[in-house]
């Protein structure tokens, strides 16, 4: 019978020490993690959102250093940072920002980060008063890609989900929304331009000419404005 009783208190002590392990995202020797549920209320406390196929052990290494990474929000390469952690390694995705100024951040898939700053060329709708506006670019390797279908015709990409001629999913996009608008620096409007095959975007030779505020140019007949290798997503 105290051996019964036993067995109890120790079911008791266990669960309080697993329970306070459950709180660290690692919490092993050997590299353990919390449980996946904890690792997500943990991540919701720490607001740092988990990738599209982040492993448990990738996740819980970002949950440790949410604190570090705090101290930077607002720089474009955590943003960028950031961005590569949620879309992930696998796919070769690169990324690109640029300022109203043509100040230029770079990182590649392989992480490699430079800079082209203040070069006056990008040149969106003629507009340089707009100091507060930056662009990402997405280069999305094989992670997203294009799809048919044109307005008015019924098809919004391979399925009707919602996102026109790209394979992104409604929720990937309202993510890669959210990271923006949590990261970018304060009192800064974003958007994404998702470049696809030919679409550049060199720091060199940036396409806009100053009348991609509208989708398309005034001239008879109209023609578009931008690329029609990328595609364009509302950000902040």
């Amino acid at each position: 019978m105290g051996y019964a009783l036993d067995l109890i208190k120790d079911a008791f002590a266990q669960r309080a020490y697993l329970g306070l392990l459950a709180g660290y995202p690692q919490n092993g020797p050997n590299g353990e993690t919390a449980p996946a549920d904890a690792l997500a209320e943990m991540g919701r406390d720490r607001r740092v959102i988990r990738g599209i196929a982040e492993t448990d052990a990738a996740y819980a290494a970002r949950l440790v250093t949410w604190l570090t990474d705090r101290r930077t929000a607002g720089n474009p390469y955590t943003l960028m940072r950031v961005l590569h952690a949620y879309v992930g390694t696998a796919h070769g995705v690169s990324f690109r920002t640029v300022d109203n100024r043509g100040n230029w951040y770079s990182r590649s898939a392989t992480g490699v980060e430079t800079s082209s700053l203040n070069t006056g060329n990008w040149n969106w709708d003629g507009d340089t008063s707009k100091w507060a506006r930056f662009w990402v670019i997405v280069y999305p390797g094989t992670l997203w890609t294009a799809e048919p279908g044109t307005w008015g015709d019924g098809t919004w990409g391979a399925v009707d989900d919602g996102t026109i001629g790209l394979s992104i999913t409604p929720d990937q996009a309202a993510t890669m929304r959210a990271l923006l608008n949590d990261w970018k620096p304060a009192g800064t409007r974003g958007q994404f331009i998702i470049a696809l095959a030919g679409g550049t975007f060199d720091p060199t030779a940036p396409e806009p000419d100053g009348l991609w505020g509208s989708w398309h140019k005034s001239t008879s007949p109209a023609v578009a404005s931008r690329l029609a290798s990328a595609r364009y997503m509302d950000g902040t």
